[in-house]
């Protein structure tokens, strides 16, 4: 059975690189930027500086706290039948966000996310064969700002079967989220983990307090979270591909060691995505060739020297529309031949600042695409087919064998990207086609719904959060 994989690193990368980042934390440290990791890192041989809210770490503590990271993670579903494990040699796809805009395919507006694009895109992303799980990818900004987290999340858990994963923004939504995941699996958080956090260190080499004492909690709980070290070169990180890749490795390995000794065990997944500043305007640029340089090392380092599940770049661009830019910028074939376990980006560009059902319905073709590629491909003497090739012999065809009729059903297909006559396609863009094609899915898929009770709970937890807030401003 035959895979294509590559490395990027050689021994020698791979060892400088590692040491490099354990003297950064030994020698540099991190800032975690809240007294509840102080308290988490007490006693662990971290030296700690309470006043300034720091900590260096002691290279005898990462590699005692990297044991105790799983090398699996389950992302389960309200459907079990889209469980996801992530480490167990499959490759998976989520998509990306969280954008601030949405773009109509057909007029070419771009206006601000609304909880009515968070349904649309979440029922659309339900229907998607080759997505895997999926992100909360569309920022509502119509919600109040107090519940939006906790709203967003039951508009997720409603409009899509599949494993959720966003942000919590801080400690005080914690409760009410596992009581919803609770509601919506059937089972706590650390049973049935049906959502996931992702978890962004602060470049270069911080933390965000409050969201960082909500992952603890979360740890705490059983929730999956996802490691996701942001660095800029140029800005947030120094303007080399090894340098941002050293204060990413480090930032994600600071996050490791704080949410293994707050709960030992917890699920960790390691999402690297160090980026580039244009430093002519300051923009993130997400597909750099050198950012893209930096996020393989990052996820070579985290799959292949610590152990960790892996989450890399897959599809998304700095495009400002799905067109031939965002199409050439994704990057994801590199990280999934790496041995990335899952891969994120799924219907955004822009730099992850807007998405689109064209966009979307693009990008799953080139999921697919990918899946098929990378899949494992038999060279044994059954696949060879050498009694069909015996009985057509020299100029015949293979046709009408059985087993081109077969096999013809395990050939890829794309939905929307084209294959066949050039007048089939005259008159009409990809653009037009893909976002038909997602008007479609949408007007014939039906999401399984949450059973009633389940679903009035949701909006219990939400109100009883928001009477709860509202006593508190």
């Amino acid at each position: 059975m035959a895979r294509l994989t590559v490395s990027f690193l050689d021994e020698t990368d791979r060892q400088t690189l590692h040491e490099q980042t354990l003297t950064v934390l030994e020698e540099v440290g991190v800032a975690y930027n809240t007294p509840a990791a102080m308290d988490v890192l007490e006693g662990s041989g971290a030296v700690l500086d309470r006043d300034r809210l720091t900590a260096r770490l002691p290279r005898e503590l990462v590699g005692r706290c990297l044991e105790t990271a799983p090398r699996t993670v389950l992302l389960a579903a309200r459907d079990p039948a889209h469980d996801v494990r992530l480490g167990d040699g499959g490759l998976s796809f989520t998509s990306d966000g969280t954008t601030t805009y949405v773009l109509d395919d057909e007029s070419g507006e771009l206006h601000e996310g609304r909880a009515e694009d968070l349904g649309t895109v979440m029922r659309l992303f339900d229907a998607l064969p080759d997505l895997d799980y999926a992100w909360a990818s569309v920022s509502p900004r119509d919600l109040d700002p107090r519940t939006a987290n906790l709203e967003a999340a039951a508009i997720a858990f409603r409009s899509c079967a599949k494993h959720i994963q966003t942000g919590v923004r801080g400690p005080q939504y914690v409760a009410p989220l596992l009581e919803m995941i609770a509601a919506v699996a059937g089972a706590p958080a650390a049973e049935r983990p049906v959502f996931s956090a992702i978890s962004c260190t602060v470049a270069p080499l911080a933390h965000d307090g409050a969201p960082t004492e909500g992952s603890i909690a979360l740890a705490r709980a059983g929730v999956p979270l996802v490691i996701m070290p942001m660095p800029l070169m140029g800005t947030t990180a120094p303007m080399t591909v090894a340098g941002a890749t050293v204060v990413a490795l480090a930032e994600l390995l600071s996050a490791v060691v704080l949410f293994q000794l707050a709960a030992p065990g917890c699920p960790l997944i390691a999402a690297p995505e160090p980026a580039s500043a244009d430093l002519r305007s300051g923009f993130y640029v997400s597909t750099s060739p050198e950012a893209a340089a930096a996020a393989l090392a990052g996820v070579e380092m985290a799959k292949q020297v610590y152990g960790l599940p892996t989450l890399g770049l897959g599809m998304g661009s700095d495009a400002k529309a799905p067109d031939f830019q965002d199409g050439i910028e994704a990057p994801g074939v590199l990280d999934a031949l790496l041995g990335a376990d899952s891969l994120v980006g799924l219907g955004c560009f822009g730099s992850a600042e807007a998405t689109s059902l064209a966009a979307i319905v693009l990008h799953h073709d080139g999921v697919g695409l990918i899946k098929r590629t990378l899949a494992d491909v038999p060279f044994d003497p059954a696949a060879c087919l050498l009694d069909d090739i015996r009985a057509v012999g020299p100029g015949g065809h293979f046709m009408s064998r059985q087993s081109t009729r077969r096999h013809a059903h395990d050939a890829w297909q794309p939905a929307v990207l084209r294959r066949g006559a050039f007048e089939t396609y005259q008159g009409r863009t990809l653009v037009q086609d893909a976002l038909e094609r997602a008007r479609e899915i949408l007007a014939a898929h039906e999401v399984e719904p949450l059973p009633d009770d389940v679903d009035r709970h949701l909006d219990e937890v939400v109100a009883a959060y928001r009477r709860l807030a509202l006593r508190s401003a």
